[in-house]
């Protein structure tokens, strides 16, 4: 490009930027709407004063009541539990590895990554615990016979049943294994299984009992 070619150049976009910039109003085409967004707050207690008025909000709350309360009452069971069929007996180690650093919050290490901590090295287990299934009558009376005559005490676990029943009934405490967390926890797929301490670890012992074909 020459030097008489480029002052063009220069020159003309001066002269385009020296002119006034101008718009025309080419008045409104087609149908407008204002842009509004509904008040989701104010949506939802309309909806609920509806709802008040036309009974349904009572009719849904007394639901939920008996829903909780079914839920207290009877619990859903764990599933893929069966009755024992044999005497079996394995160790269970409750040891885990740590996955990262476990800091206290002033940064204090407790237990670096890759440490293997066992609970039962601090802490013992207090309590054997009995896992049954309290829809049998059989589980449930070995396990009362079994805290009875135990030399440790034991702590009764429901994988099925009804324990705010069996609470009344017996005026002793049943626990529930609520989304089968605990059993996952040790592999247990079998009642009745005794979980008694063993040094730094657990025994799980599955004991079949006797019961009737119709409990089975």
């Amino acid at each position: 490009m020459t030097r008489a070619a480029a002052l063009l150049i220069v020159a003309l976009f001066a002269t385009l930027g020296a002119l006034p910039a101008t718009a025309e109003d080419l008045g409104v085409r087609g149908a407008t709407w204002p842009v509004a967004e509904p008040d989701l707050l104010v949506e939802i207690e309309a909806r609920l004063i509806e709802m008040h008025h036309s009974g349904e909000l009572a009719r849904l709350e007394v639901e939920a009541r008996e829903r909780a309360r079914r839920q207290l009452e009877e619990p859903e069971p764990v599933t893929g539990i069966v009755p024992a069929r044999e005497l079996r007996s394995r160790p269970f180690d409750p040891a885990i590895v740590v996955a990262q650093d476990i800091r206290t919050p002033d940064g204090t290490l407790i237990a670096a990554a890759g440490t293997r901590l066992n609970p039962l090295e601090r802490v013992g287990l207090t309590r054997d615990l009995i896992f049954i299934d309290g829809r049998r009558d059989a589980e449930i009376a070995w396990a009362l016979a079994r805290m009875e005559s135990g030399d440790r005490p034991a702590r009764i676990v429901l994988l099925a049943g009804r324990p705010l029943d069996l609470m009344r009934r017996y005026r002793r405490p049943f626990f529930f294994d609520t989304g089968g967390r605990i059993a996952a926890r040790f592999g247990i797929a079998a009642t009745p299984t005794l979980v008694e301490q063993d040094g730094g670890r657990l025994r799980l012992t599955e004991i079949p009992v006797e019961s009737s074909r119709k409990e089975d």
